[in-house]
């Protein structure tokens, strides 16, 4: 039986065919793994695929998974989404509640990615396509155990869509019961001025992820959150005021102004510098302003110099 998805690969890649299907049968054994630390202690397990693997990788994205479905709810992973779009949409209410799942990427399994591409692809692809496109986008985690993983380039969009029958139940709920509700990757954001239905939010989720057919995700009560107007409430990392506005908060601000110092006087790393370019990118969505008095404090040209550094460096090494 002749591949559809084998043939479009050949076209687009200039492999044979048999070479294509030896790659995703090795791909989930491919993998670079290593480890990173936390912010908040611990570390982080980072697997990126190999060459190969996140070449055929990248033209699925590009040409079938971003056909698949994503809820409106979802925040992140998506053109125009962003961490002020998803702040922005809780910032009228009082009551808050903030949840995570716990393991988000390894907990969506091959058989997950199978059983949401044969809703969602068969009309296109046969079952032997759809399980290539599944085995590729996997890193073997153990035994025949296959899983989604940190640093591959499938496992945001593909996340996003997996849980498109969650985010519709969940959103269908917060409807009803007058709850906005969005979801910025494993973090789930609900707010509301109904004192009485925040508490209710956690129970609804734990019942509607009982529910689902696939895939099988858990919360980590640790990082179960309930908040009011009266605590500071933070969503993806911004500040929402008790004038409902958005700030970077204080100990942002400070650390930003102390980077662009140390900058100015040439102890910031190359690192250091680039996340000072990510921090300043952040702080001119979120609070204009305040970059606008960095620029009165430190000079216009001192702020644009780190912006361009990394676009500067790439384009020497054209």
């Amino acid at each position: 039986m002749n591949s559809k998805l084998l043939t479009q690969i050949r076209a687009e890649l200039g492999l044979p065919v048999a070479q294509i299907e030896r790659l995703i049968e090795r791909a989930p054994y491919t993998y670079k793994v290593y480890t990173i630390p936390k912010r908040s202690g611990g570390d982080r397990t980072i697997a990126q695929p190999a060459r190969e693997t996140k070449l055929i990788q990248k033209w699925l994205i590009e040409h079938i998974f971003c056909t698949l479905p994503i809820h409106d709810a979802a925040a992140a992973y998506r053109p125009g989404a962003s961490i002020k779009k998803n702040a922005e949409r809780h910032a009228n209410s009082k009551y808050m509640v903030k949840l995570d799942f716990k393991e988000f990427f390894p907990s969506i399994k091959y058989q997950d990615l199978v059983n949401h591409f044969c809703v969602h692809l068969s009309d296109a692809y046969e079952d032997d396509d759809i399980k290539r496109m599944a085995l590729i986008s996997c890193l073997h985690i153990g035994g025949r155990d296959f899983a989604l993983s940190i640093g591959s380039p499938a496992s945001p969009c593909l996340s996003n869509s997996i849980v498109y029958e969650l985010d519709k139940k969940i959103k269908s709920w917060c409807k009803e019961n007058k709850v906005a509700y969005t979801r910025y990757a494993d973090d789930l954001t609900f707010s509301t001025n109904r004192p009485d239905i925040s508490s209710e939010v956690e129970k609804m989720v734990s019942l509607t992820l009982k529910e689902i057919e696939y895939p099988q995700l858990k919360l980590n009560k640790k990082k179960s959150i309930h908040l009011s107007k009266r605590h500071k409430r933070v969503v993806t990392g911004v500040i929402i005021n008790s004038e409902n506005n958005l700030s970077l908060g204080r100990d942002r601000k400070r650390e930003i102004s102390s980077l662009i110092h140390k900058y100015s006087i040439g102890l910031l790393s190359k690192g250091d510098t680039y996340r000072t370019q990510g921090l300043l990118g952040f702080a001119r969505d979120i609070e204009p302003d305040f970059v606008a008095r960095l620029n009165t404090k430190y000079g216009n040209k001192l702020l644009e110099e780190i912006f361009t550094l990394r676009k500067a460096e790439e384009e020497d090494d054209l």
